[in-house]
């Protein structure tokens, strides 16, 4: 009886292992490069594409490339490393790349064990899950025990089960998307906000911005703060005087309806452009969406306190061609890392 049991909990974990490294290599590992705009950086450029995954570019007849994009150009074991939030910190901190003071949590310890195991962060903290994405159950700005606490209660009801804290940063969070070691485009969001009209209050204000942020196919914001807005003194109920900016969310995250802003790559310092690339090197990723916390990205990132927030192994290649149609570029640029820029080498 023993023994079956044991046989039974032996192949439930080898089918465990089966599915989750399925699962990796078939979805954590793809490209997201399945768009109208990359097929069209294709055809541009003569190279053909067959049942969306083969790709062939011939310079001459006999003198062809072939690849497979349906894969991200990452190993499975990097893409697998960079999901976990706690590993890249520890890694890139190793590496003396700047990134948030940080500690794994257990969200059922007392407040107090939490904030005097090491290494102590002060308030204010952030705490989100290790591997989540898009903003979800992100805790910003929390800056005493009640708040803590009452974060940790909400979370115990989440489909994450490993959390981590974070010191608060104030700033932008700029996202990077780095190809091959080359910077392909960089991408500013900012805090959702609203402006007044002297008319309307503050729940319409978010109504009528949301339904826009959809109309264009943007995400609108659903995370709201109602402790940020109290900071600001006001609430939904509020009416808004002309042009006053009152800021509804800290979750800076374009599926929250963050704005967004292409950054021109010139304008950034060298310094922080290799800072970028050095990411990559150290987690040994070729493909990846890096966010960066800054006040100006324009300044050299060791002249504040700048630092590398998060980094993703299967980076969303959407909130790039959301600008002024920038897709058909940014894909171009793709197409040129993998085939053009090869066939110079």
């Amino acid at each position: 009886m023993i023994y079956s049991k044991l046989i039974i909990i032996v192949i439930l974990i080898i089918l465990f292992i089966i599915i989750n490294n399925y699962f990796l290599n078939s979805q954590e590992n793809y490209t997201g490069f399945k768009t109208p705009y990359f097929f069209d950086a294709l055809k541009k450029n003569d190279i053909l594409s067959k049942n969306n995954k083969d790709i062939v570019y011939c310079k001459t007849p006999n003198n062809c490339i072939k690849e497979n994009y349906s894969y991200h150009f990452n190993s499975p074991e990097a893409v697998r490393f960079v999901k976990d939030k706690i590993k890249t910190s520890s890694l890139l901190n190793k590496n003396k790349i700047s990134v948030p003071k940080y500690k794994l949590i257990n969200i059922h310890e007392p407040i107090y064990s939490i904030m005097k195991n090491e290494p102590q962060i002060e308030y204010p903290v952030i705490v989100k899950p290790t591997n989540g994405t898009f903003g979800l159950d992100v805790h910003i700005n929390i800056e005493n025990d009640q708040e803590l606490q009452n974060v940790l209660n909400e979370l115990k009801n989440s489909r994450f089960n490993r959390f981590m804290m974070e010191e608060y940063i104030e700033g932008d969070v700029y996202r990077i998307f780095v190809f091959k070691n080359k910077i392909i485009d960089i991408v500013k969001r900012e805090k959702p906000y609203v402006t007044g009209n002297d008319n309307c209050n503050l729940k319409t204000l978010i109504e009528k911005r949301n339904e826009k942020l959809i109309q264009k196919g943007l995400f609108p914001t659903k995370n709201l703060s109602s402790k940020y807005l109290s900071i600001q003194g006001v609430n939904m109920n509020s009416i808004i005087p002309t042009n006053k900016k009152i800021y509804i969310s800290q979750v800076i995250n374009m599926h929250n309806g963050a704005p967004i802003q292409r950054i021109d790559i010139s304008k950034v310092p060298q310094i922080n452009q290799k800072l970028f690339i050095e990411v990559g090197k150290a987690l040994k990723i070729n493909c990846y969406g890096l966010d960066y916390i800054s006040k100006n990205i324009s300044q050299p990132f060791n002249e504040d306190r700048n630092v590398i927030l998060e980094v993703n192994g299967t980076p969303d290649t959407e909130i790039h061609s959301k600008l002024d149609n920038y897709g058909s570029t940014f894909f171009e640029s793709i197409v040129n890392e993998i085939f053009l820029n090869k066939e110079k080498k």
